[in-house]
């Protein structure tokens, strides 16, 4: 009896350390389980992680994207705006009219007189300018312009000599008619005046003759190395250009420096070279030929 109450205790025993064994067991390997899947989500987690950075890029890059993208949006905006202005110029015509001329001209400056006090320094230095470009052969019309009430009115005849301080008698003056061209040929400077009584005008051109080589010595920067004073008591010279009469001013090395010449009896010219005034002459006459 005893005997089988020790076996059946022993059983029991037995059983209960079985179980206790297989639940240790289980728990460890649920355990190492459990750390294995922690260590593996982990390494997921991480290489996750570095994906995402190497999609998304340093910082540096996402600069860089960020500037590319707002650069390529205002380029698109600036083509944008630049087809409708081109459109919107197309579809508009703009008519340009060309000021009348004693004579033709192929380009055109613009001179403001409003707030100078020296008119002679601003055209020498139009003259200089080596933005203005022209072709050989060409005549560029200088317009001079005064600001009027907000209005740009050209100055007429009287008002270019006193902007300019010339000494012609008041006589020539009264003659001349409003309407005049200052202009360069080949960036020689010239004058052209209309006279509405040619005697006058005539005669207060001999009386000019005293000054006129002073008058014109810094706008046309005469080629001399004398003084004003020197040059101005030079004689005048009749000369023949064209078959027809004109005045010239010669330097020291008897090199002609100024001339001046009726075309006829309208047109008065003042230039310092030969050239300049075979082509004002032969643009008069085609001003003047009447079609058929």
């Amino acid at each position: 009896m005893d005997e089988n109450n020790q076996q059946h205790n022993n059983g029991e025993n037995l059983k209960t350390v079985r179980t206790y064994l297989s639940d240790m067991a289980d728990t460890v390997r649920q355990n190492e389980i459990s750390v294995i899947k922690v260590a593996l989500a982990e390494q997921n987690k991480h290489e996750r992680e570095d994906i995402y950075k190497k999609i998304e890029g340093t910082p540096a890059k996402k600069t860089f994207w960020f500037i590319g993208g707002l650069l390529l949006i205002a380029v698109a905006i600036f083509g944008v705006y630049y087809i409708l202005k081109q459109k919107a110029i197309d579809n508009t015509v703009v008519e340009v009219v060309k000021e009348e001329s004693i004579i033709s001209y192929d380009a055109n400056s613009f001179i403001d007189a409003t707030n100078t006090n020296n008119l002679v320094e601003k055209v020498n230095a139009l003259k200089k300018d080596a933005s203005v470009v022209d072709k050989e052969n060409s005549i560029r019309l200088i317009s001079i312009t005064k600001d009027a009430n907000g209005v740009k009115e050209k100055l007429g005849a009287p008002e270019i000599f006193s902007e300019m301080n010339f000494t012609a008698p008041s006589s020539l003056v009264r003659s001349l008619s409003p309407s005049y061209m200052i202009g360069m040929y080949n960036k020689k400077l010239f004058l052209i005046f209309q006279t509405k009584d040619y005697e006058y005008t005539y005669a207060g051109m001999l009386e000019w003759e005293k000054t006129l080589a002073r008058d014109m010595f810094s706008l046309f920067e005469l080629n001399t190395k004398e003084s004003i004073l020197q040059l101005n008591a030079r004689q005048w010279k009749d000369i023949i250009i064209n078959n027809k009469d004109a005045r010239v001013l010669s330097n020291e090395s008897d090199v002609p420096i100024l001339y001046y010449m009726f075309n006829d009896k309208n047109n008065l010219i003042i230039a310092d070279s030969e050239d300049t005034i075979k082509e004002i002459i032969a643009r008069l006459i085609i001003k003047n030929i009447k079609p058929l």
